[in-house]
């Protein structure tokens, strides 16, 4: 597996985002781009300046598929149709993911990656920099989670909420620009929704392990951080691994939230149980946006319907 890296103008972004594809006027050659790759997703240095991130020029990752031969323009201007050019080679990915956003001038690499020029592929002194920050990819000696927290304390990052909440906000993005798309997974003898890996624990290190519900904190009587995650929309009912659809909760308020069924008031932010009880959060400050709460509502609508037709 090789890391390459893209330069990308931010009118560009969405459409990586919404269809996984990049155009190139030619291929690498020795090596080739192999299905497997990774291609990050950087901002020209001009966007970065403007939009003020030249420390976060990268915030998108796709994973290459196939090369698809566009000889005659047609796919260029399908999907680039304010470019004013086209290009020979169209790059299907099958995987766009959201690290935690860096740029390659700050991680003090051996090797210098300034240029127009598209792709270039990291040298294999740089792989391992680089890896560090792209969260799904834990080594054999650690997990996910492991993987994640150990980013977090980095030195290099200043600020642990706003990096937390920036990955959030970009997986969320990822989510929107497709909110039908349904990805399935094969698992022994049934088939069912494949889940992103990433924002269950970024949500818990946002909250500190934390449930929102009632603020229990397992680790100064355990010295163990441990929460789990709980999809207000299940996933079988149309809901998505999208931050609106996701909170951080104790054991005890997740097993009773699957027993007792309580209706969630998104105005309140609160369970409301068949007896009367209202159960307002302690700390909801990732649910704050009352429009896109609706709109993931909207989305689990119709969702549900092509749940049903994919499964069966």
């Amino acid at each position: 597996m090789n890391i390459w890296r893209l330069n990308v103008r931010t009118s560009q972004i969405t459409e990586c985002i919404h269809s996984k594809k990049f155009a190139l006027d030619s291929k690498p050659r020795n090596p080739e781009i192999q299905k497997g790759d990774i291609l990050l997703l950087q901002l020209v240095a001009s966007d970065a300046d403007k939009f003020d991130k030249r420390d976060s020029r990268i915030e998108f990752a796709l994973y290459f598929d196939h090369y698809e031969d566009d000889y005659d323009g047609t796919i260029s201007k399908y999907y680039w149709p304010n470019a004013g050019k086209t290009w020979h080679w169209i790059l299907h990915c099958n995987r766009i993911t959201s690290p935690f956003s860096f740029s390659l001038e700050k991680l003090n690499l051996a090797n210098n990656y300034s240029g127009q020029t598209n792709p270039v592929r990291i040298k294999p002194e740089d792989v391992n920099k680089v890896m560090f920050y792209l969260i799904g990819f834990p080594s054999a000696e650690e997990n996910l989670g492991y993987k994640i927290h150990k980013v977090l304390n980095d030195p290099a990052i200043d600020n642990k909420e706003y990096t937390l909440l920036a990955a959030i906000k970009n997986n969320d993005r990822i989510v929107e620009s497709n909110p039908d798309q349904i990805n399935w997974t094969t698992v022994p003898a049934h088939k069912e929704i494949k889940r992103n890996a990433e924002l269950p624990w970024l949500l818990k290190e946002f909250y500190s392990f934390k449930c929102q519900v009632c603020g229990y904190d397992f680790k100064p009587t355990y010295n163990i951080p441990y929460s789990e995650t709980h999809h207000i929309l299940w996933l079988s009912r149309g809901g998505m691994d999208h931050s609106n659809n996701l909170i951080v909760v104790c054991p005890n308020h997740h097993r009773i939230i699957h027993e007792a069924k309580p209706k969630f008031d998104r105005e309140k932010l609160a369970f409301v149980y068949s007896n009367g009880l209202n159960e307002h959060f302690k700390d909801g400050r990732h649910l704050e946006d009352p429009v896109l709460l609706q709109k993931v509502e909207q989305w689990a609508v119709e969702r549900e319907e092509q749940i049903k037709k994919e499964k069966n």
